[in-house]
């Protein structure tokens, strides 16, 4: 099944995560283990030597099986395959004591014979459901002491993390791995007596050695990847060096030791190359001393049951759900996250210290990770509606950092409240005015082109979009300066920004947040006057070959200005309508009226604040409220005595000040 099959991969990878963490880990090894590599250096040298070029005659691997027994070997194993015979050539014969020689095949079969200890390596091939294999040539397999299977057989994903303890041919019966084969050497066992189960082989020994090899369900058992090809617990040496050209000072000590033969080298016809669970280039001739290590340490990775796997995943989703359940976000999923990791770092010690395969994707994902959304999920759909209603309400009038402070707050209280509050009212100048002229100058142009019924509803419905598109532009610049100092957009009236701070989330800095909200939107609205005033340049030129072709010229666009009325106090706060209609969150009381009165005297991009903001300002930035200028104090409609009032300098030193001009083509702001 596919998703089976997934969750089968995700959980390799993460045992191929703690295969290459249990390697800086090292364990204790057989301390009989020995390698003869194969390598680059090898071909040249042996070219040199005998003049023989790849693949050797085997009369070489003759001369080696010689030389390592004189020395003690206790066994040898070649990750060769030794099925092809050398063609007949004078010069690949080997010349015998008493004159005479013999063929290469002749000399490597006798050595064979006469050292018993050699397992030569027989391949395969699935053809079918039956595996065929490639045996050594008869005058080897006849003459030798055992032969073993030497595949790696890749796991779906092509990483070589099990190995088949055994390859039943039908022509060759059993064979048995070629690391079994070598470590049965070691133990005394013979592996004709092994007792085979479903889940496991027992293998019994002289003495009453006795090692058991877990098995999956396939019949296969995890490598114990202890040993790379250059591990300094191996004797090892070059092919050249074991045979005896150009010896080191301190050479191998071959005695008691199982020996690996095979290749390390990078040609196309001699590399032997793979991805295992340690790394994605791995010489796969290591995999023979790690099986053997195995069996002789009787150190195996073993698997976790089924049945424990499911009462796994059903504890840890229990858990889970009721962590979620009982405790607030973020905090469950941080309670949640935690045991997972808790969970993974159990799972790696398992498998560092007792080669234990506890599993993680399943009870993870199966168990933590689903339970924990199942109830995130629940407690969105079912118990979240307060939660969902206010960010439907506000989402649109405040800033994110606002939205989630309310998402967040344990109570909120949105019936109606006495707040400290700053109120702003930002008014685009100009705007009566400009509509006014894009009007007259419609009607003009649908008099001039004689437009009537359709045509003309097109073109004065045209006109309106664009206009609206003018005062949008001037309007978002404000709100979004509104949002980013995390103030509340209360509504847009006409032409005109409401905007309060200190509700719903109080802000003691509202006064501050709120001026420098101001600040920003009238730098806003000339940066957005520069651009229009640079689109005004482009449409003249354009006009001026727009005219000289007969065509009707492009419209200028209106460069508009901001007044800007802010002060604060205490007002009401809370929704105001009814749900059947119109619901807003909205204050309301003197301090907001006096607001709206002090953007009425503001006059253009001018930015004019109360007493009470003013003194809020010296509290919370004294060097912004030093820059502020104290104008003549100013009677308002509502409010019996005459207001103080100040105004909040917001020009560069080097920037001029937007030109109030509506509609004015080629006019640059100054």
């Amino acid at each position: 099944m596919p998703g089976f099959d997934l969750f089968q991969r995700l959980e390799w990878i993460t045992y191929d995560w703690r295969v290459r963490q249990a390697f800086r880990w090292p364990e204790p090894v057989a301390t009989n283990l020995g390698a003869v590599f194969i390598d680059d250096d090898s071909l040249k040298l042996i070219n040199d030597a005998f003049k023989f070029k790849w693949p050797w005659p085997q009369q070489l691997y003759g001369r080696l099986v010689k030389r390592l027994n004189s020395q003690g070997a206790q066994a040898i194993g070649f990750d060769i395959l030794s099925r092809e015979l050398d063609e007949p050539n004078p010069h690949r014969d080997v010349p015998l004591a008493n004159g005479g020689s013999m063929s290469s095949d002749d000399f490597y079969a006798r050595q064979l014979r006469d050292s018993s200890n050699v397992v030569l390596s027989a391949f395969g091939e699935t053809i079918g459901n039956q595996w065929r294999a490639l045996m050594p040539a008869d005058i080897f397999r006849t003459n030798t002491w055992a032969v073993g299977h030497a595949t790696s057989d890749q796991d779906a994903d092509g990483i070589l993390r099990r190995a088949k303890p055994y390859k039943d041919d039908p022509d060759h019966g059993r064979l048995w791995h070629l690391g079994i084969i070598l470590a049965a050497k070691e133990l005394g066992i013979d592996l004709s007596q092994a007792v085979v189960a479903s889940d496991r082989i027992t293998l019994r020994g002289s003495g009453g050695v006795q090692r058991v090899i877990p098995l999956d369900k396939d019949g296969f058992f995890y490598i114990n990847w202890n040993l790379q090809y250059n591990d300094r617990r191996i004797v090892k040496s070059s092919f050249e060096e074991a045979l005896g050209l150009g010896e080191s000072d301190e050479p191998p000590n071959w005695r008691g030791k199982l020996v690996v033969v095979g290749s390390v080298g990078s040609g196309n016809n001699i590399s032997d190359v793979g991805a295992t669970s340690l790394s994605k280039q791995t010489y796969l001739v290591s995999k023979h001393w790690n099986v053997a290590n195995s069996v002789i340490t009787g150190r195996f990775v073993r698997l976790c049951p089924y049945l424990v796997e499911l009462l796994l995943i059903l504890v840890l989703g229990v858990v889970s759900a009721l962590m979620t359940w009982c405790l607030r976000a973020p905090m469950q999923s941080v309670w949640v996250a935690a045991l997972g990791l808790v969970y993974v770092a159990v799972s790696l010690w398992l498998y560092v210290q007792f080669r234990f395969w506890l599993p993680i994707v399943l009870p993870v994902l199966g168990g933590l990770v689903l339970n924990h959304v199942g109830v995130v999920t629940y407690q969105v759909i079912f118990e979240q509606r307060e939660k969902r209603h206010i960010k439907a309400v506000f989402q649109k009038l405040v800033s994110p950092n606002v939205v989630n402070e309310l998402l967040d707050a344990e109570q909120i209280n949105l019936g109606g409240a006495r707040r400290q509050i700053t109120v702003l009212f930002a008014d685009v100048r100009g705007f009566t005015e400009m509509t006014d002229v894009v009007q007259a100058r419609a009607e003009q142009y649908v008099k001039e082109h004689q437009l009537a019924g359709e045509d003309a509803e097109h073109y004065f419905d045209a006109q309106a979009r664009e206009t609206l598109a003018t005062v949008n532009a001037y309007l978002a610049a404000i709100a979004d300066q509104v949002k980013k100092h995390d103030g509340t957009l209360d509504k847009y009236i006409g032409d005109c920004v409401m905007a309060f701070w200190g509700a719903p989330m109080s802000n003691d800095q509202h006064a501050l947040c709120c001026v420098r909200a101001a600040v920003d939107a009238q730098r806003a609205m000339y940066e957005l006057n520069q651009r229009r005033f640079s689109e005004n340049k482009r449409r003249e030129d354009e006009n001026s070959r727009r005219t000289a072709a007969g065509e009707p010229p492009l419209e200028m666009l209106a460069l508009l200005t901001l007044g800007t009325g802010i002060n604060s106090g205490t007002a009401m706060v809370g929704m105001m309508g009814s749900e059947a209609h119109i619901v807003n969150y909205t204050v309301f009381g003197r301090e907001v009226n006096l607001a709206s009165r002090l953007e009425a005297v503001s006059g253009r991009s001018r930015i004019i604040i109360g007493e009470s903001t003013y003194l809020e300002l010296q509290r919370t930035d004294a060097v912004l409220a030093a820059t502020c200028i104290e104008q003549a104090p100013v009677t308002v409609k509502g409010i019996r005595t005459a207001v103080r009032i100040f105004e909040v300098p917001w020009k560069a030193a080097a920037q001029p000040a937007p030109s109030p001009t509506v509609l004015a083509p080629a006019s640059k702001p100054v």
